[in-house]
Parts: structure tokens; C-alpha cells; sequence
């Protein structure tokens, strides 16, 4: 033992806590069944065969994010633990259709706590307030289906999307730039769209992203992402769609141009008379039905917007389409029909207009609706 001591002794001072501890853990090597920890070594015991291994030191840093999902955490805990003992046992019955994490090929057993927490963790998510009666399992949520995903520097967005329920929502895990050798990067996914409702087939997830991450997506690099759709009113989740793909230096994919929908959203603003102007005007894919919602001044017959665009949007298409009018200084709000134009004028650019066509004839006047879009 003297001459053990002397030997630690003469190391130098960083590797004598490092001789210390296998000191500590070497009697194990006589035990088959040895397990724990000493200091920051931990012994484990796999297969018959005892391994060592450096206990990880985990760091004491919270990020906004964590404390939240912490907290959040908390909360549901707490609330299953008011549950009376007839509502644990429908929890029960629920975690027995659930699948937990996979373990050696596996599917682990829940229980009722975890099924409670999976759920309303679900629903937190997209600003539902927690379940205390278990849901009803009837069947899956079936996975994600869409036409294409498309990542280039200024948009991320997946089109063609089949929206199986109005109450479901799209969850996306995404990855920062990888390099495009790597074979796998879905551990590096994080959330960046915690349950968005798809735009016309449409879920566009850029702002998300470089909100999330910080940059945009870097041209050449390699992005992984995960998806899965969200039942808001159950909690229940799908099985998770597993994707990777290259950012293109262009808003190009599958050498297919891609083509947002063209559209125009400006904020509520006040005019010289004092009536709000507000305006969402969007086409389809393909410009076959235009989208209207609009407050206006519509002076006299008509009244034309010039050089609205800063630049002509992609997709921009000339037509026009019919849709409602109302007005408040109308007693009998009669509804009006209004012509609604695209126009790309040689001298003035692009532009839109509205034009009063018949029924209720007033100046201020709610525009709204859907109809095809003809040019």
C-alpha cells in the first residue's frame, strides 16, 4: 500500500485524481455484478462483462427553451397528481394503446403518468389547456403525405400537403447546416414549427426556421428534418416522416422552377377620411382561385392600387375574379359584387383594383371572399 501511495504521489498534479479513482473502482474487476459510480468514474456490468467508463458531467446551463419545457413539465405533473383514482384508471386503459420509446426492438410499456404527460405535453405545445379525462382511442394518426419539400437560402417549405382533419396540426424538427457527406443528422433536429395549419396545401416554415436557428439555410449544406402530424383536440401524434435533402443555391427542387403563390398583405392603415385600409389578396398554385380580405375606400366606381408590389411577386398572373361586398352604412347591409383585377400596366407595373359591379353601392366597404380566378 506504501508503495501505491508513493506512485500517486510522484504523478503529476492532473492525472493523480484520474489514478485516484481507478484506485477506487479497481477492486470491482473481482465482481461480476459490480454497478455505480465513484467519483466521476461509473462501473456497469453488460453481457458478464464489467465496463468502465467516465461519468458525464452535464452542464448546468438552462436555455430559455429548456426552462420552459421544464416548467411545462412540472405543471402536468402536477395536475395528474389531483386526479381522483377513476380518471388513473382511463389513463391506464390509454397508456396500454400507446407506444413508448423502443427499446432493444421493443416497444416499452407506459404508464398512466407517462401516457398523462405525452398527451398534454402534446397539446401545451399548440396552446391547448391540459386533459384530466383520458381521450377515446379510436385509430392512428396517419403520417405525413405531401408532393414536395423544398429548401433553398430563402424558402423551406412543404407543398402539396393532404391535410387529413381541420383539427390537425404539423409539427417540424429541423437540423442546422450539415455538411452533405453526413448520412445521419436527425439527432441534431429541433423543433422550429410546434403545430402550424397548412396554407392552401402550403406549410411554409422559413421564418420558423431562421427564428429557431438564427441564419438562414446555407446553399450546399445538408438539412434534416422530422414531421409528424398533431391531433390538437386528443393529443395524439403520427408516426414520424424521416427526410433529408440539399439547400439548392436556388428556390429550384427535382429541377422543377418553384413558384410561390403570389400575394399581397399589407397592415391595417388609416386614409385622409379616416377608414381603415387593410388588404390580404393571395392566388392558388397555378393562379386558378384568388383569396380576398380587404377593407377599402372604394372611390366613386373604382379604385386602383399602382405599383402596390415593390417587385412583381413570382407567380404573378393578370385576371380578375367576383366576390361580396358589405358596407355598415348600409341599414340593410345588402351585399355588393366587386371585380377584383390583377394588372402588370407597361407604364405602372404591376397593380391590383377594385371595381364596384352591382348590388349595395358604397364607398367604404368590407371586400371578401373566394372565387376563380380568370385571366
Amino acid at each position: 500500500m506504501h508503495n501505491i501511495l508513493n506512485k500517486s504521489l510522484s504523478l503529476p498534479l492532473e492525472l493523480r485524481g484520474l489514478h485516484s479513482s481507478l484506485m477506487i473502482v479497481k477492486p470491482s474487476i473481482a465482481f461480476n455484478d459490480f454497478a455505480g459510480t465513484a467519483k466521476d468514474v461509473t462501473a456497469r456490468n453488460v453481457k458478464g462483462r464489467n465496463i468502465l467508463s467516465s461519468r458525464a458531467q452535464h452542464s448546468k446551463i438552462v436555455t430559455p427553451a429548456q426552462a420552459v419545457s421544464r416548467n411545462r413539465l412540472s405543471r402536468i405533473s402536477r395536475t395528474f397528481r389531483q386526479l381522483s383514482d377513476s380518471q388513473i384508471n382511463r389513463w391506464e386503459i390509454l397508456a396500454g394503446h400507446l407506444k413508448g420509446i423502443s427499446t432493444f426492438g421493443q416497444a416499452a410499456s407506459l404508464t398512466a403518468h407517462n401516457a398523462f404527460v405525452r398527451i398534454n405535453s402534446n397539446r401545451a405545445m399548440v396552446g391547448m389547456p391540459p386533459l384530466e379525462d383520458a381521450p377515446i382511442y379510436k385509430a392512428d394518426v396517419p403520417e405525413v403525405i405531401y408532393e414536395d419539400l423544398w429548401i433553398s437560402p430563402d424558402v423551406i417549405v412543404f407543398t402539396g400537403l393532404e391535410v387529413p382533419s381541420e383539427s390537425y396540426r404539423l409539427v417540424v424538427k429541423m437540423s442546422p447546416a450539415q455538411s452533405p457527406g453526413t448520412t445521419n443528422g436527425w439527432s441534431k433536429t429541433v423543433i422550429i414549427a410546434p403545430g402550424i395549419v397548412p396554407d392552401w396545401g402550403d406549410a411554409d416554415v422559413t421564418k420558423l426556421y431562421t427564428e429557431t436557428i438564427g441564419v438562414a439555410p446555407e446553399a450546399g449544406k445538408k438539412y434534416y428534418l422530422e414531421c409528424w402530424w398533431l391531433d390538437t383536440e386528443t393529443g395524439f401524434t403520427g408516426e414520424s416522416v424521416w427526410v433529408s435533402a440539399i439547400c439548392k443555391t436556388t428556390s429550384t427542387a427535382y429541377n422543377t422552377e418553384f413558384a410561390p403563390r403570389a400575394k399581397f398583405t399589407e397592415q391595417m392603415i388609416s386614409n385622409e377620411e379616416g377608414f381603415n385600409l387593410g388588404m390580404d389578396l393571395e392566388l392558388s398554385r397555378g393562379s386558378s382561385i384568388m383569396s380576398v380580405e380587404a377593407l377599402l375606400n372604394i372611390n366613386d366606381v373604382a379604385s386602383y392600387f399602382h405599383d402596390p408590389f415593390k417587385e412583381k411577386p413570382a407567380g404573378f398572373v393578370e385576371g380578375y375574379t367576383m366576390v361580396y361586398s358589405r358596407s355598415s352604412e348600409r341599414p340593410d347591409f345588402k351585399p355588393g359584387l366587386i371585380s377584383v383585377s390583377l394588372e402588370d400596366d407597361y407604364y405602372r407595373g404591376p397593380s391590383y383594383g377594385f371595381s364596384h359591379r352591382a348590388g349595395g353601392w358604397e364607398d367604404k366597404v368590407e371586400v371578401f371572399g373566394t372565387g376563380a380566378f380568370v385571366n
